[in-house]
Parts: structure tokens; sequence; C-alpha cells
């Protein structure tokens, strides 16, 4: 059986390259191979959050190839990696692949045509606001298959994109909980330099892809309410998970400023019927600011969450498979943390926690890149709505935990460009994390699946270094 499935192997990369060189001539040679090598050494983002599981070599290497032609008209992306890190092993990793496993980085096309973009494939569209804390896209550069639609005319911006969350394959997941997706929609006004908008994310389940959230230009609040309502009979999707907010940022090309705001639920109550039941605000904000001096580049981002945001809210029907996350569980190969930065669709950090950074790039050295975060984190429940409870505490909640996780780390890097086509780079990262969260298995709710709580005392060091070159060649 393995012999067979090399043979396979063979044979689709040998298809590969028969395909690749008429198009290659049709374009013009317009394409740029890119290989990249890198060795790290200490930790990463997965020891935080598996130090007694994940076996790490002291050491791990990771590859990239990719390939990319870009025109007025179209782009192409491919690039595949190969790493042997220990936190993924497939079938024939060790007795064929020496230890490597292999994953996707990117797969795309992109039409374009003046004002309009048309792009389609896997890989990571980014959020309207360029921050490492936007809200409604992660800046984790997670890639999942997309298809995106995007007006610019200069004065105007719209984009409606569907996200494939999940797509599991499993035997004996509810159907709600194997196919999950997203819809993302950007309304916005240019004016100058100040660009001004609205967002909204709405989040199903049991159906890979809506075609009249994607296609249809109201905002998805209006298209569930009158399609659930009934016209005359309900159609459509059923409940769905609606999250909405604004935008504003200004860019004069020298100084850049943002400003973002979620809100999953908010407690109307508090103004409609104070006496009544008091439910948790489930919001998040982020703002950034970036100045250019005579000295260098100075960048200030902070952003934050109140508890449960992003959480199913329910822990029955539809409600408790459509948390804004990429997957309804983080644990995988039965006892391995898949760190929670994957796992948000939205804001990287998730709930109940806030975060800052700084960042400088003098001027007389600009490939040389600074950055210092700091992050306050409480108990989190991505996967489980009202984390060990069947309902939620009356009220609003950020960071009230008697225990609460804090992390410090400075970053240094350097990518100097050596020549055509050649370019190195490497970064030092070191910190500390004083009260590591750790598992912790529920059984107290309906739901019974585990969250991440602090631990007092389980405090950590951060080293990472990581060194690598980028080869590229264009033809």
């Amino acid at each position: 059986m393995e012999e067979s499935r090399i043979r396979s192997i063979k044979r689709a990369l040998l298809l590969f390259f028969l395909l690749l060189q008429p198009w290659l001539v049709l374009t013009g040679f317009a394409v740029e191979f890119s290989l990249t090598a890198s060795y790290n050494i200490g930790e990463s983002i997965f020891t935080i959050y598996n130090l007694e599981r994940l076996n790490t070599p002291a050491g791990f290497f990771n590859f990239d190839i990719g390939i990319n032609h870009s025109s007025e008209a179209f782009q192409f992306k491919a690039i595949m990696s190969a790493r042997n890190d220990g936190v993924y092993n497939d079938p024939f990793s060790e007795s064929y692949y020496a230890g490597y496993y292999f994953n996707f980085k990117e797969g795309s096309i992109t039409f374009k045509n003046n004002s309009l973009s048309i792009s389609v494939g896997k890989t990571h569209l980014q959020d309207v606001v360029d921050s490492p804390y936007s809200l409604f896209i992660s800046s984790v550069p997670i890639p999942r298959n997309v298809l995106d639609f995007t007006y610019d005319d200069g004065k105007f911006f719209y984009v409606t994109r569907w996200i494939e969350l999940c797509n599991r394959s499993e035997a004996g997941l509810d159907t709600r909980e194997k196919l999950r997706s997203a819809n993302y929609k950007v309304y916005a006004l240019r004016l100058g330099n100040l660009r001004f908008g609205y967002q909204d994310v709405s989040v199903y389940a049991g159906q890979n892809f809506s075609f009249e959230y994607f296609a249809n230009p109201l905002p998805s609040f209006f298209i569930q309410y009158v399609n659930d309502a009934g016209r005359p009979y309900p159609e459509g999707l059923g409940e769905t998970n609606y999250i909405s907010g604004f935008f504003l940022d200004y860019d004069d090309g020298k100084n850049y400023y943002c400003a973002q705001v979620l809100v999953d639920d908010i407690n109307m109550n508090r103004f409609l019927h104070p006496e009544s039941y008091q439910n948790p605000d489930k919001i998040a904000w982020s703002l950034g600011l970036v100045q250019k001096t005579s000295i260098g580049t100075f960048g200030f981002y902070h952003a934050g969450a109140t508890k449960y945001t992003f959480q199913p809210s329910a822990e029955s029907g539809n409600q408790r498979f459509y948390g804004y996350t990429y997957y309804t569980d983080f644990v995988y190969n039965t006892s391995m943390i898949l760190p929670l930065e994957f796992v948000y669709a939205g804001y990287k950090y998730g709930e109940n926690n806030i975060a800052f950074m700084f960042s400088y790039v003098p001027s007389d050295i600009p490939d040389l890149n600074t950055s210092f975060e700091f992050v306050v984190l409480g108990e989190r429940s991505p996967v489980n709505a009202w984390n060990d409870r069947t309902t939620y505490i009356p009220g609003t909640h950020l960071l009230d935990d008697p225990v609460r996780e804090y992390r410090a780390v400075g970053e240094i890097s350097y990518s100097p460009v050596i020549s055509d086509g050649v370019k190195l780079f490497a970064s030092l990262s070191a910190g500390f994390i004083w009260n590591v969260s750790t598992l912790v298995e529920i059984d107290s709710d309906n739901v019974k699946k585990p969250l991440l709580r602090p631990q007092h005392g389980n405090n950590i060091p951060f080293f990472s270094v990581n060194i690598g070159v980028l080869l590229s060649k264009s033809f």
C-alpha cells in the first residue's frame, strides 16, 4: 500500500510539471519560483500550550517552496511547507519523509479588473485594518478555503467573503460540527486619507456555503431576520451567529492610525429593562498608531475583549456550534492542544484579555524590526459556551478571574537583501510567561468540552531563535 502511494505521488508530480510547462510559455515566463529554508531553536507557540505533551526536538527545520505569477489582471500563488517540529505526524512521515510533514501555506488565484477583484482558493485574506490585533479577521495567517469579491472605486468599497471555517470528515460528528462557514462583509467610504466603514460576520453551521449570505449585498442581520420570520415560509439556514462593528483608519503614506470595535452581543436590558436579567456584553476593541519620524518608525497597538466573546452562545441547537472559531474543538490526537491563536477566526487572542504591543524600525536600518508585547489573559473557553457553567454569570466580565496569565515577550528580527533573489533573515524572541494556562476538563455542564485556565506558579521562560534564507528567481 505504501509503495502504491509513493507511485501515485510521483505520477502526480510528473503531471504537475507537464501541465506547468505550457502555462509558463503562455504567460511569457512571468513566473517567480521561491524556496525558503529556516532553522528554529527553542520554544514555539505550541510549546506554550503543550509543555508536557509536545516532543519537540532541540531544533527543527522548515522549508517552503512556492510559485507566484502576478500581472495586472491575474495572480497565481501556490506555497507548500515541510516541517519536522513534531507538531503533526503524517502516516509516512517517519518511513519516507525523514520525520517531516507537509502543509499548505497558500493556494489561490485572483482576477483583477480596474475596481473589481475576485479571489478563490486556500489562502488567508486580511482584515480591512492593518494591525496585529485586527478583530474580524485574525492576523494569524491560517489558510482556509475562501471566495472573495472586492469592489473599490476609490470612494466606496465593498467586500463579501465566504470563509470555510472547517469541513471535517470524522465519522460520528454532528453535521453542524463538520460543516461550518462564515460570511464576512465590509461597507466603507473613503474621504481623502480617511476611511470609515461597517463590518459584519455571520457564522453558520450544518452547511458549507450559503449563496444568499455571499451574494445578497444587504447586511447579514436583515437576511437572517427576513428568512427566519418567513415570507411566507422560513427559508435559508435558520439561526446564525451575527457579529458586527465599525472601523476607522487614516493613512497618509507616512502615518497610520486605526480603530476598530466588534460586537458579538450587547446587553440592551441595561437601557430598556434595568430591572430584568443582565446578559454579558460580548465586545472587542482595537487601536493602532504608526508614526514615522526622522529616527525611525514607531508603532503602538492595543486590543482587548470581554469574557465570552467569540464563544458559542448556548449549549444546544445551532447556537452550540456557531462560535466564531475555525473548529469546535482545540484538542487533537487525544491530548495535543491546538494553540488558541490558531483557533480564533477573529481577534487572535479571543476572549477575556487585554494586549499591548510596541514596535520600532530604525530609519537607518530599515531591515531591522523590534517589538515588545505584553498580554494579560484570563480563563478562555472558545468551544464551550459559558465555560464550565450551563448559563452565563450576569453582567459583563473582563479579567475578573482569581489567577491571570501574563506574557511579556520581545522580538528583534533582521532581514537584509544580499543580492538579487537572495534574502537572509534572523529573529530572536525572548521573554517570560507567568501562570501559564493549562487544560481543564469540564463535566459540570451539558457540552463537557475543556477550557484553558491560568495556573498560579506555572511560570516558564520563552526563548526562540530562527535563521533562514529566501531564494527567488523570476522568469
